[in-house]
Order: C-alpha cells, then structure tokens, then sequence
C-alpha cells in the first residue's frame, strides 16, 4: 500500500511536469516540484515522528529536541555563514564568470551544512564546557579547556580555512576561464585585476585563518609523540612552542601585507620587474606569501626541532626529559583513575592450615567452582525448557541469600523467534504472540548436586525460588540481549506467557513500555516504519496496544546516548521482585592533555616447552585510542517496561558534567537509585581491562625506570578449555587484610614481561562506601608466586593426575579445563582450578575434579572441601579411582535412563493429542537424552 501511495504520486507530479512542459506552463511544473518534494518530506517525517513518539515514551522528548533543534541550528548557521563569506569574498567576479560564483555558493551550502549538522556535539560541550580542576604544566591551561575548547576553536579555524579556500578557487577559475577575453585581465594599480578584490579578501582570510591554526598548534603539543613518551618533551617546549609562535606571527603579518594597498602595491612593483601579466600579479604574490610560510614552517617546526632532537636531546635523553616523563606518568594516571589507587605491597606467608580456611570460612564458600562457560552449556540442557528460550551467557553478581552473602551465577531465559519451528515463523506469530523471554536461572558458583550438575537456587517456568526473598514476581522479559524484533503487546490476540503441562498459558501486557499505537495516524505511521500493510490492514492491535521497538538494550541505550560508551557485559539483576538489566557507561576523550592514548592491540609472549610462542590481542577496543576514560554512570533498564534510567557515579567527571548541563532531565544522581539495585553494582571488567593495560606500564612512577621500561608488567596465562589465552578480570568473594568483612571484588593477576611468576594483582571494589575503591598489590620480589600459567603446568606434570585426564580424553569425553582463579588468603595465594568432563555426544560438562594448590603443593579431589583438606595435611590426596568413575557413570545412565522413559511418554501422549509441535520436542528430548546414554556406555567401557 505504501508503495503504492508513493508511485501513484510520483506519477501524478510526473504528469504536472510533462504537461508543464509540453504546454510552457510554469504553474504544472511548479505543481510537480511541490508533490515530490511534499512526497519525500511527508514519509521523511513519518519516520522521523515515530522517533519523536520512542522518546516521549521513554521521557526523554526533551533530550530528543534539544540534539534536533542544535542539528538544524547548526546545519542552517553553517550553511548560511559559508553562503555569506563566500558571497562577499565573490563579489568582483566579472559578470561572463557568474557560472564559477554559483558553483562555489552551491560547494559552500553543501560543505557548510554538514560542517554544522556533524559538529553539534563539539558546540554544545564549547558552550556547557566544565573544567576538569587540573592544570597543564607548560600552557597552564586547565584540562577542560583541551577537552571542551579546543576542538571547537579547531574546528571553527578549519572551517574558515575551508571557506576561504573555496573562495580562492572562484576568484582563479573566474580569472583563468577568462584569461584571452579582452575584458578580462585589466590592470588596476590598486586591485591588479577585475576580480582582485575577491581575491585580496579571500586570500587574507586564508593567511589569517592560517596564523591563527598556528596559534591553535601550540596547544596541540600537549599531545605530541616527538619524545619517548606523549606529550612535550625538550624539544617541543624550548624548540617547536616558540617556533608556533613565530610561524603565527608570520602568517598573520603575511595577512596584513596582502591586504594593505601601500604594502601589496610595493610587492607588485616588485613582480612587475619579472613581467609577470597583470592578471597574474595578485595570485603570484599570494602564492609567494604562502609558500614564504611554508619555508619558515619548515626550518622552525621540522628541520630545527629534528636536528635539536638529534643533537641535544637523544644523546642526554633521560637527563632531559626526566621531568617532562614524569609529567605524562602523572597526567596519564589522572586520565585512566590509577592517582587515587591504594599501592601496596603483599607480604606473603608460607602458612596455610586449617585455621586459614576457618577465619575465612565465608570466602572459601564462595569460590567459584562453576566456570560460566560450562554452566553456559547446562543451562541451555537442562533450563532452556523449549526451542524458542535462549541464554546469552551467564551473568556473576551476588544475593543475600538466607542471611548470608553470596556470590551467584545467573542467566536470563530470552525468547529468540529465530528458533521458532518454520511453520510458526508466522506474522502474527512474531508480532503479537511470541512477545517475550521468561524469568531466570540462578545458583551458587559452587554448588554442585552429586551428579556434577549446578544446584540451582531459581530454575524452571514459571520460577521455582529455593529461599524466601528470591521469588521473581514479575519474570516477563521483553527487553533484553536477544530481542532484536519489534512487537505488539496488549492485542486482541493474548500473548503466550509460557508453557504448563500440555498446554499454554496465554497473558496481556499490563505494563507502560512501548508506544501506544492510540489512533489511525499511528498504526498508519508504524505500519510504514516497519511492517506495512499487513500492521495497517491488521484488526489486531486496539486503541490500548503498545508497539516496542529498539528492544535490544545495547541498541536502546546507544540510541539515547549515542556520547557514551558502553560495557560490552550487560547483567541481568532481580531486585524487589522484578527483572532489571544493569549497564555501565563510560565518558571517554581522546583530548586529554600529557595522557597516553589507550592501545588495546596486546602482545604476550610465552614458552610451551621449547617453543616460543605469542598471543595477540585487542583488549578493549572500543577504548582504542582514548586518553580519557570514567565510569561516571549507571544504567538500570526494566526488563518488562523497558525504561532506562541513567543514574551518575562521578561527579567530579567534568564529561559527564558538560553533558549533565547540555540534558539536564536525562540524569539522576547516585542517591536517587533504589537500595535494592545499588546492591547489585559492580566494578565493571572492561575499566579494569583498560586499567590494566595501563597500570602494567603506569605502575612505575620513577622516571628512569620508565625510561627503560625495566619492570614492565603483562597479564597472566591459563590453560582454558584446552586453549592457552589471558587470564580475564574475574569476581571473588574476598576480605582485604585489614577487614573481617568479605567484598565482592573484581581482581586481574599480572607477571613480568616474558616470565610466568605473579609479580602482583589489582582488585576493583564493588560493595558500599568501598565501592569504586582501586587497589594494587605487589608481591616481594625475593619470593616466587606461581602464576596461573605454572599452576596449569604443575598439575600437567603431576604422574597420577596427568594421566587419568589422558585417560579420560581417550574413553569418548572431552577434559574441559576451567578457570585458573588465584585467591589471596591471609597474606598466602591459593590456586583453584575446576575440571570438567563432557561426552562426545553429551551436550554439556559435569565436574569431575577440583585442583587446590598451595605454593608447590597440589591436591585435588572430586569434592573441593576434600580437596582444601590435602593441602593442609588432614587428609591425603582424593584421584578419582576406576571404581568411582564408573559408580557416577552407572547413577548417570540411570538417570538418562529415566528421562528417556519421561520423553517416550510425553511423545506418545502428544501424538495422540495430534499435538505435534509438543511431540516434536519430546521426541528431540528422547533423543537427547539416548545419545547422552550413549556417550555414558562409552566411557563406561
């Protein structure tokens, strides 16, 4: 239909024209113009307003006009200011040239129009600019002026250079398409051509515009990599700053030279003496002035400073910039949040006993066990309860939990259309009835049932709760990481909620999200911005539904905060009965004055056996290249609204100031959000990735250190999956020395370059008044800690143990090697590692084995409280014999046994209810479940 309207008036405003034309009435042509132009606009703006409706819907219309009305300001100032100069610089174009002047006005439209539309950012952080209370030592200009400031006189100096530009190339291409036209090339003393006028202004602009870029040039060495390290070093403050300066001055007495008539005469007395044509006088001395300055930029911004460098500064290199390297190691350190860290050293104890694991009996309850990807894989077994569900990935937070605090794994249950059967792939299938996921999975990270499986605190649909506080009263999920489609909720069609024994349960949406479709205009409107006809003809949707777009959260928050940067691991948080999604939002420059920019590109060389090897890669990468970084806000999105709040953590930021000012309804402050949520906080892994790789290089705080990079820092290596790669921050349960009180707490281990001990730690705080606390530890460097990687390679080595994993990859199983996690403990380092075991026909892991070592001492066992025990002398080393092994297998394949049996049922009974689509899955189940037995008679063998 839509198309159709479209090409039934374009065929109308045709036939203006071509009658218009046929018949020389300029009325029909007008006519034609008017419907096209009335055509693109009218459904330009359909789409437009259903944009305007998203925004009211989330309360953010006042956000939503400012950046429109800031677009079009700038769009028509650009556009205007760019016509205007270029117009007055224009004016003396010989009337046979008019051609070359709308050519260029048309040029400056454009170019101006987009200037201003793609600038509307740097305009209003100029004009709500903060400072950021920190002063550069060689300008003494305070931060925010580099931040906030200076790209806009930037730009604004490459917009008149541009402009001038332009100009210049009127006034020449008018001159030279006229050059053998008796009326063209006139000499006058004052002017030298008809069009010398335009040229003189033009032309001063530029050289003016020229100075003034110049002048700009010196604030630009606050980022200079001339030294060893960014920012100014010897040469940039004693050679390249005075020589800015003098290349300014040049330009602009070039600028008055060229405009004033006594001076430009004399030079055009002078270039007469060359019988240059009089046409060519006034480009010839306007080139000659800019290549004088180009000359002079080139002796004192390339050739002196080149020459001091080499000279004077490479052969005294520490000495001389000694001071300027410590003003990036202090400016960098600010930019990246490393100044206000707690630095200590870890003294570490060679005790670890019985009484270590009963003073900290609440950390040792809470060791992760279940590594994400393997539970990742059982919860997709064994929760994912129907084809359409989906888990993303597994989210680590912690829940008060029957009194006691505890770290927990826990997954949302999305729905995913994708996986719908093909015959259910229908339209209204996908618009009104497949709305949204349901409720969630949680467990302890390490709880396990005897079978090797998680036990699960929330499971199954509708959600079963083990413990009183953790009922998920509202489990609907609409918003979430895989709901990448529109939908329409609160239809005449009910929506399936979720599936109960033989049948459906079915609801209606009693919630405010989406955008109510109220009218005919509307279904009209979002019938053209997404599913046509088919939404417009449909007699689904009433005067109460609601039409929820830009679902995906990712996509939701980077549409209303497309200035933000976003942590790459949304988490799924149940607070209060309901499903929220928690985001962390980072404020980023790459403006930042003395600072290193940000380098995610990663290089870690390591030896597996007599083999050299490296590891590449990108840590981070949206951060690549900043020079600034904050975590200033929060974000809180209702999984069943879809409102998202915005709540700022920092607000000494002057980033996020500048936008708080520019959108001041958008924000609210710390205090504002709910204690439920604010439990849920947590210090975020991609800031302490960037952290990271900062600190391994900013931790040295000595200048000559850091010149010879003699304590350089890279992360530690595990074995995962099979697979050499980083170790990733990870979340503990932890007690700092001086407290009794566990924390959840983000931690990173690092090595030396090219070795494998752990040369020290960092750890982000999460919980309270610490959270946002930053700490580092380093260990003695007269003591060997073992690293992760070590670790791997001492239970390699281990006889008994090495080769009942061979023996296991042989009997039809995979051994799955888990997280290495380095804990400290009282002034001591454990190390746990899970091993999992997983049928070649099985679709997920079990645990099988739990390694616990203690310096060069390894235990290991099927259950990790025994485990604990062989390293501290009460009871030997457990290795999983033959007997035991086939004992888990046997209670396995008993268990499959009885599925199977369940499923066979289910199908049998669905096939006689000519439910077919039930059937299907539980003939999928049995089949399952058959092979898994399979796999279990395997091993068993």
């Amino acid at each position: 239909m839509y198309t159709a309207i479209i090409l039934l008036l374009l065929a109308i405003s045709f036939w203006f024209f071509y009658t218009g034309i046929q018949k020389r009435k300029k009325v029909k042509i007008y006519i034609g113009s008017f419907i096209v132009v009335l055509t693109i606009g009218f459904f330009w703006f359909m789409g437009f307003w259903g944009d305007k409706l998203w925004f009211d819907a989330l309360g953010f219309g006042d956000r939503f006009w400012i950046e429109i009305f800031t677009k079009a300001f700038m769009l028509i100032l650009g556009a205007g200011i760019s016509v205007l100069l270029v117009h007055l610089f224009t004016r003396s174009i010989a009337k046979d040239s008019i051609f070359y002047k709308y050519l260029v006005l048309i040029v400056a439209v454009i170019y101006g129009a987009s200037w201003g539309f793609s600038n509307w950012e740097i305009v209003l952080k100029y004009i709500n600019a903060a400072g950021a209370e920190i002063t550069d030592p060689i300008l003494n200009k305070d931060a925010g002026f580099y931040m906030f400031l200076l790209p806009f006189y930037q730009q604004c100096t490459n917009y008149l250079l541009v402009v001038s530009i332009i100009s210049i190339a009127a006034v020449l291409l008018a001159l030279y398409s006229n050059e053998n036209k008796p009326s063209s090339g006139k000499f006058d003393i004052t002017y030298g051509i008809t069009e010398g006028k335009s040229l003189i202004y033009s032309g001063s602009l530029f050289l003016l515009v020229l100075a003034v870029d110049k002048f700009l040039g010196r604030y630009d060495l606050l980022y200079s990599d001339w030294g060893v390290v960014s920012g100014p070093g010897w040469s940039d403050v004693y050679i390249r700053l005075p020589g800015y300066t003098v290349v300014a001055i040049l330009a602009f007495i070039s600028a008055v030279i060229f405009v004033l008539p006594p001076s430009r005469r004399w030079l055009m007395s002078i270039f007469r003496k060359t019988r240059i044509q009089a046409m060519h006088l006034l480009p010839a001395i306007l080139g000659s002035l800019f290549g004088a300055n180009l000359v002079v930029w080139l002796i004192v911004l390339a050739i002196l400073p080149g020459a001091f460098q080499w000279l004077k500064v490479e052969p005294n290199e520490i000495s001389v910039e000694t001071p300027y390297i410590s003003n990036n190691i202090e400016f960098t350190r600010y930019a990246f949040e490393l100044d206000g860290m707690e630095e200590k050293e870890y003294s570490v104890s060679e005790v670890f006993n019985k009484e270590t694991v009963e003073r900290n009996e609440g950390m040792f309850n809470n060791i992760r066990l279940w590594d994400w990807q393997a539970l990742d894989e059982v919860y997709k077994q064994f929760q994912e309860i129907r084809l359409y569900y989906e888990f993303t990935d597994v989210d680590i937070d912690r829940y008060t939990i029957d009194s006691s605090y505890k770290q927990v794994m826990v997954s949302a249950r999305e729905m995913n259309q994708e996986n719908l059967p093909e015959q259910s792939r229908t339209f209204v299938n996908h618009r009104f009835k497949y709305t949204h996921g349901y409720g969630i999975t949680l467990t302890n990270v390490n709880e396990f049932t005897e079978n090797g499986l998680p036990n699960l605190l929330i499971r199954d649909i509708p959600p079963v709760s083990a413990y009183p506080g953790l009922e998920v009263e509202r489990p609907e999920i609409y918003y979430g990481e895989l709901t990448n489609t529109h939908v329409i909720a609160n239809s005449e069609e009910e929506e399936f909620d979720y599936p109960k024994g033989d049948g459906n349960v079915y609801t209606r949406y009693r919630g405010k999200g989406g955008v109510q479709i109220s009218n005919v205009w509307r279904k009209f409107l979002f019938g053209w911005k997404f599913d046509g006809t088919r939404l417009f003809f449909s007699e689904s949707p009433t005067d109460t539904s609601r039409i929820m777009f830009n679902r995906n959260i990712k996509a939701r928050i980077s549409k209303v905060a497309p200035f933000l940067e976003f942590d790459e691991d949304p988490y799924i948080v149940m607070a209060d009965g309901r499903l929220y999604w928690m985001v962390d939002a980072y404020t980023t420059s790459s403006f930042f004055p003395y600072s290193e920019a940000y380098d995610s590109r990663e290089v870690i060389n390591y030896s597996m056996g007599d083999t050299e090897r490296q590891l590449v890669n990108r840590v981070a990468p949206i951060f690549h290249g900043v020079n600034y970084m904050r975590n200033s806000v929060k974000l809180v999105i209702d999984a069943y609204e879809g409102s998202v709040d915005f709540y700022v953590f920092d607000e000494d930021d002057p980033v996020i100031n500048v936008w708080q000012n520019i959108f001041p309804d958008m924000f609210k402050a710390e205090d504002q959000m709910p204690e439920s949520l604010r439990k849920h906080i947590r210090y975020p892994v991609d800031k302490m990735l960037v952290q990271g790789q900062v600190y391994s290089k900013y931790h040295m705080k000595d200048p000559v250190v850091f010149y010879n990079q003699e304590d350089l820092w890279i992360r530690a290596t595990e074995k995962y999956y099979n697979t050499i790669k980083p170790v990733d921050p990870y979340y503990i349960m932890w007690e700092r020395p001086e407290s009794n009180e566990k924390e959840f707490v983000l931690m990173q281990p690092f090595t030396p370059k090219n070795r494998q001990v752990m040369i020290g730690w960092i750890a982000g705080m999460s919980d309270g008044e610490n959270y946002g606390d930053f700490l580092a530890y380093k260990f003695p460097k007269d003591k060997r800690i073992l690293g992760p990687q070590q670790v791997e390679t001492k239970i390699d080595q281990d006889a008994y143990l090495s080769g009942q994993l061979s023996l296991w990859d042989q009997r039809g199983s995979s051994v799955i090697r888990g997280n290495v996690l380095a804990i400290p403990v009282d002034n001591t380092v454990i190390y746990v590692e899970p091993i999992y075991l997983q049928s070649e026909s099985a679709a997920y892991p079990e645990l099988r084995l739990v390694a616990v070592m203690h310096n060069d001492k390894l235990s290991y066992a099927s259950d990790f409280k025994v485990a604990l025990e062989g390293l501290y002398g009460e009871a030997p080393d457990q290795p999983v014999s033959e007997e035991e092994i086939v004992e888990e297998t046997m209670r396995d394949q008993k268990e499959l046994i009885n599925m199977a049996d369940e499923a066979l049922k289910e199908y049998l009974e669905a096939t006689g209810q000519s439910d077919f689509e039930r059937a299907a899955q539980a003939m999928r189940s049995l089949r399952e479940a058959l092979d898994d037995l399979s796999g279990k008679f395997d091993q068993n063998e």
